[in-house]
């Protein structure tokens, strides 16, 4: 993931008063707009397609750590206990 710019910091009233623009210049460059309440970061606008690949970034992690601790607590099966299941999945498909 890329830095945020400091050039793409801007006002929420300005976002307001111009959010078609704001809106093509995501289309156009894709990166992160921070919006600004009272001086301070209140939100941060971002193009869709960014939005899912963090989404699913977060989701992968998510699921890695969740196998790391199931390894951890001695939640797994072997290779030769996983094929196996499968055998009996496809097998009972077959039968459908």
């Amino acid at each position: 993931m890329e830095a945020i710019d400091v050039s793409n910091i801007r006002p929420l009233t300005d976002f307001r008063n111009k959010m078609k623009e704001y809106i093509k210049e995501l289309n156009e460059n894709k990166k992160p707009i921070v919006l600004t309440q009272h001086g301070k970061s209140a939100a941060v606008l971002l193009h869709a397609e960014k939005f899912q690949e963090m989404r699913d970034q977060i989701e992968f992690m998510h699921k890695v750590s969740q196998g790391l601790e199931d390894y951890k607590s001695n939640r797994v099966h072997s290779v030769q206990e996983t094929f196996d299941a499968v055998d009996k999945i496809i097998e009972a498909a077959e039968k459908q």
